[in-house]
């Protein structure tokens, strides 16, 4: 084994523990900035030039997200989610009707745009509703978490990781959603049913807590009329990039740009509000993970990783069992957007089925923790706020069992779409 690839092990190694942890009794480092500091690393030990490094970058996975963050924030200015806060008070009650309601609206909304905007803006609405009602808002919140999981498998578009594949393999936004859809319903009925089983007894427990009442935005009536117009024609124009030259991240950009001025109707100031409601921290996060992911192949390490793993090495390929196993160990190690990106330079590119299962396996895998994914974490420090805490173990005890569901789910699904 030769120096560079010792170091680029080294590197790798770190950066990834660090991304996974990133939170010690001694020392709290941001995920982005994490994979920023192994980016750096990678360059500073010859793993790969500055114009290697700035080739490794996929803009169009950068712009494709950058879109869909503005269009979502400009909704959010619209007052869509006060909106939609207002008729889950007016129409829900309470008990299993309030939990599928909560979840059905919390998977459709992360299939049209990111799970992470969506939980941030839905975790606070879920508690004022439970608030109102005076219910243990814990059974809502887990729903929340893992139906954002679910719905997002949906689209290329519905999370990060997503984004990648569908840049990266080249599956436009039709193909995509043919086959991720019916998993994403399956997986989300299944786990309706099982987090009723699971929480039955907890509908009728009156739950008392200090709210802490955020501002919300007003409704804009006409504005959020043409922002719901944007977003129907943004998934049209989704829908036909398969059949046209126009790429998915072409459509979010002018679609975050359409709503931006929108905004800036009412005031050019408020592009300020709109700007620090995207999360800047998921793209730095993706700038350092590519150029890690790009220098960790060039030193070999990638090709040294595949070959010691069953199904992986050069001239295999691995079948859709091994392939969801080893995403959902991965995902809860480092979560599920960095084990993509590492998977992925160790499978074919090309196998859409492989592809597929790659996108659903590491979704759910976001559900067996809560450090799974990064909507879970969005949720469970933004309920501490009101003082509710989502206990770890509780979470996992629950998380294992719809986990292990869903992926018998979608392999199930996986092999009457592909095998059949």
């Amino acid at each position: 084994m030769e120096t560079l690839e010792i170091l680029a092990i080294i590197v790798f190694i770190i950066t990834y523990l660090l991304i996974a942890v990133n939170r010690t009794p001694w020392f709290e480092i941001k995920r982005s900035y994490a994979a920023l500091l192994g980016a750096v690393l990678m360059i500073i030990i010859g793993a790969l030039s500055l114009t290697d490094a700035f080739d490794s970058i996929d803009f169009k996975v950068l712009l494709l997200l950058l879109g869909m963050m503005t269009l979502v924030a400009d909704l959010e200015y619209a007052g869509f989610f006060t909106l939609i806060s207002e008729a889950l008070l007016k129409y829900s009650g309470s008990g299993a009707k309030l939990l599928l309601i909560i979840m059905c609206l919390s998977a459709l909304l992360s299939a049209i745009a990111l799970n992470d905007a969506i939980v941030l803006m839905f975790t606070p609405i879920v508690i004022r509703c439970c608030h109102k009602l005076n219910v243990n808002p814990i059974p809502y919140l887990v729903g929340l978490m893992m139906s954002a999981n679910i719905g997002s498998i949906a689209t290329a578009v519905g999370n990060p990781q997503n984004a990648y594949i569908a840049s990266h393999a080249n599956i436009d936004f039709g193909h995509f959603c043919l086959y991720s859809l019916p998993i994403a319903i399956s997986c989300l009925i299944v786990t309706y049913i099982l987090l009723y089983l699971i929480f039955r007894r907890s509908f009728s427990k009156k739950y008392e807590y200090e709210l802490v009442e955020e501002n919300e935005r007003a409704i804009d009536e006409r504005r959020l009329k043409v922002m719901l117009a944007i977003v129907v024609l943004t998934f049209i124009g989704f829908t036909i990039t398969g059949m046209t030259d126009v790429e998915l991240y072409q459509v979010a950009l002018v679609a975050g740009l359409a709503s931006l001025i929108v905004v800036c109707t009412s005031s050019v100031k408020d592009t300020v509000w709109v700007a620090k409601k995207v999360d800047w921290h998921i793209l730095l996060f993706f700038i350092g993970l590519f150029i890690l992911i790009g220098g960790a192949s060039r030193s070999g390490l990638i090709a040294d990783l595949a070959s010691m793993i069953p199904g992986f090495g050069a001239g295999e390929t691995p079948d859709t069992v091994s392939l969801s196993v080893f995403s959902v160990v991965l995902s809860n190690l480092v979560s599920n957007v960095p084990a993509v990106m590492l998977i992925m330079n160790m499978m074919p590119a090309a196998d859409l089925m492989l592809c597929i299962t790659l996108a659903a396996s590491s979704t759910l895998a976001g559900n067996t923790t809560l450090l799974g994914s990064a909507a879970n974490i969005i949720v469970a420090e933004r309920s501490e706020r009101y003082g509710i805490n989502i206990d770890f173990f509780r979470f996992m005890a629950v998380g294992v069992i719809v986990t292990i569901a869903t992926i018998c789910v979608m392999l199930l699904c996986i092999n009457l779409m592909f095998i059949s």
